[in-house]
């Protein structure tokens, strides 16, 4: 059986934080213009939500957020760069998946030499949620990450010249590079490929022509999935185009997510 891997949980990053050299408390000292003053008040007493970004300042930084409504009251949130918040998903299903799997393994009847027993549907469906979830969330950690980094104008362009629609492999391989003039190693290009195939199938999901067992070609790729290894591999990928952007709190302690049963 597999032994769980002790994974310190991620730091979430706001998309934007800025460090400051003067204090707070140094803008008390500034003079308001009045319609500034009246804009401001307009702006609390209203349902009017701010089109360009909250700014929260601490003692030495600021953070860029936004404001939302909720049950007619204005609050105002950090914007936390979504890559992270992925990533840290995925890093909490790994936990569950492991014992799931294991689980799995230790219910299911050997071919070779083993009495026909009966089995517990749940162990393939458990193993399946907590895999999907691991799955959807690295994908997503890559993609996101990857149309932050690619400007908006960015021309994709064939080779006659004609614009088309980019797939996720075509960003990370082909446009990052090209914008950052680097290009992660082989091992991890051939994780972060597996992920998105393997993405791609469960997405897409659909029987393949043995509707005996149609689903078997895909169900025995999850339960051989290499899940540490694309976690770190995604890890490498961010962390070399953003130099510390996933990043295990000092702490080192792990959370995971669990299954609890309400009676």
């Amino acid at each position: 059986m597999d032994q769980s891997i002790k994974l310190p949980h991620i730091k979430f990053k706001p998309t934007i934080k800025q460090k400051i050299d003067f204090h707070p408390s140094e803008l008390n000292k500034i003079t308001v213009p009045e319609e500034s003053k009246m804009r401001a008040k307009k702006y609390q007493k209203s349902n009017e939500l701010n089109d360009g970004s909250v700014i929260l300042m601490f003692e030495d930084n600021i953070v860029f957020g936004f404001d939302f409504l909720y049950n007619n009251e204005k609050y105002m949130v950090q914007e936390i760069n979504p890559a992270t918040i992925f990533y840290s998903n995925a890093v909490m299903c790994h936990r569950l998946l492991v014992s799931k799997r294991n689980q799995l393994i230790s219910g299911s009847p050997k071919v070779k030499g083993s009495a026909l027993e009966n089995t517990n549907p749940s162990d393939f469906a458990n193993f399946f949620q907590v895999s999907v979830n691991m799955i959807i969330n690295l994908q997503a950690t890559v993609e996101s990450f990857a149309n932050r980094l690619i400007p908006t104008d960015f021309e994709f362009l064939d080779a006659n010249g004609n614009e088309f629609q980019p797939s996720i492999s075509h960003k990370i391989n082909t446009a990052l590079p090209l914008l950052k003039g680097k290009k992660v190693k082989r091992k991890e290009s051939n994780y972060l490929r597996q992920l998105i195939e393997i993405r791609n199938e469960l997405i897409h999901l659909k029987p393949a022509g043995d509707v005996n067992s149609a689903y078997k070609i895909v169900y025995r790729k999850l339960i051989n999935f290499k899940y540490f290894e694309v976690l770190q591999a995604v890890k490498t990928f961010v962390n070399f185009y953003e130099e510390g952007l996933i990043e295990e709190c000092s702490c080192k302690k792990e959370f995971f997510y669990d299954i609890s049963v309400v009676e």
